[in-house]
This record gives structure tokens, sequence and C-alpha cells, in this order.
């Protein structure tokens, strides 16, 4: 039985493909257990769907709570993974909100106002708004960094630490890059 077929109805009507990808076989039933992940895979292969749509089966669109938090290097980067989500969650309770640098943070801050179940965010601006307490870490579930070969590097290791260490303590953390150096 593919995964896919484990999922919520809503979710088996939109996979559009064919066959899943090697890391998706590989790394959903993770997702799906709460495991911790570190997963390597070239740019191309499914990656995004292959942690995206089991968060989508865990996260719960009916809680008012931020419950999966997904860190990415690049303000693009974050808006081609929260249109990915918004496609999946059409016709759902489950929300997403992108919170990057550069743009309109009193905007952003009326996005969190509304508790969106997902959060696609760029390190410096999640940082600002944990700090700020607008953005709420305690109830996240689910973090992912993706292109986390970036996110660990020096740069931004301190905020990445500091995102972790305040999610909730029983929190799953996700790791995928199409390349890993350390």
């Amino acid at each position: 039985m593919s995964f896919v077929e484990k999922m919520d109805t809503v979710f088996q009507e939109k996979w559009k493909f064919k066959n899943e990808m090697p890391i998706q076989t590989k790394m959903v039933p993770e997702v799906l257990d709460g495991n911790d992940i570190v997963a390597e895979s070239p740019t191309g292969t499914g990656k995004t769907l292959a942690y995206v749509l089991p968060i989508l089966h865990l996260v719960d669109g009916t809680k008012k709570q931020t419950q999966a938090l997904i860190v990415v290097p690049s303000q693009e980067l974050a808006m081609q993974i929260t249109d990915v989500i918004r496609e999946w969650i059409a016709g759902t309770a489950i929300t997403v909100a992108p919170l990057i640098g550069g743009a309109n943070v009193k905007r952003q801050i009326e996005r969190l106002k509304k508790k969106p179940t997902i959060v696609v965010g760029t390190p410096g601006r999640l940082m600002e708004l944990s700090q700020s307490r607008k953005l709420k870490l305690f109830d996240i579930r689910h973090i992912v960094l993706d292109e986390g070969d970036v996110l660990l590097s020096r740069e931004h290791r301190v905020k990445i630490k500091n995102m972790i260490s305040g999610a909730n303590p029983d929190r799953q953390v996700i790791v995928v890059s199409a390349t890993i150096t350390e």
C-alpha cells in the first residue's frame, strides 16, 4: 500500500503522480511515525512533498495554533513551498502563512494573529517574530529545515538552535537537503 492511500481522501484526490519518488517512499513513513530525520536527495526528486504531505496528515486545522514550522534560507523558496502547501490544503481547515524578510512585518503579524496551522519562513524573520513574542514556538510539533546544509551553516546556526529549543519538547525535526556536508 502506498503512503498516499493512507492519507485523508482530500489529499488522495489531489495526488496526480503515477508513482512515488524513492525519497518519498523512505521519508513519509518516518515523518508519520514522528521520527527525527536527516535526508539527502538531489534537487527535483520530491523532497518537498516527502515532508509536506505527511505533515498535512498530522496537523489539525481545527486547532487554532501553529503546529508546523518550515524554515528555508530564501524568500523565493519560502514562497514556492507556501504555494505547494496552498495547492494541497485547498478545501481543508489547514492554513499556511509565509513569514519572510523584506515583506511587510505588520501584515505578517496580522497573519500570525489568525493562528496559521503551518508557517513557512526565513530564519531572520522567524527569529524576529519569535523574540517579539508574535510567533509562539511552544505549540510547534514539526520543524522542517529545508536546505538544511545552508540553515545549519555558521550564519544561521544560532537562530535555528534557538527556534528548535523554543519549540515543544516533544517536537519532530526534519532536515532535508540536496547536499549535506556536515
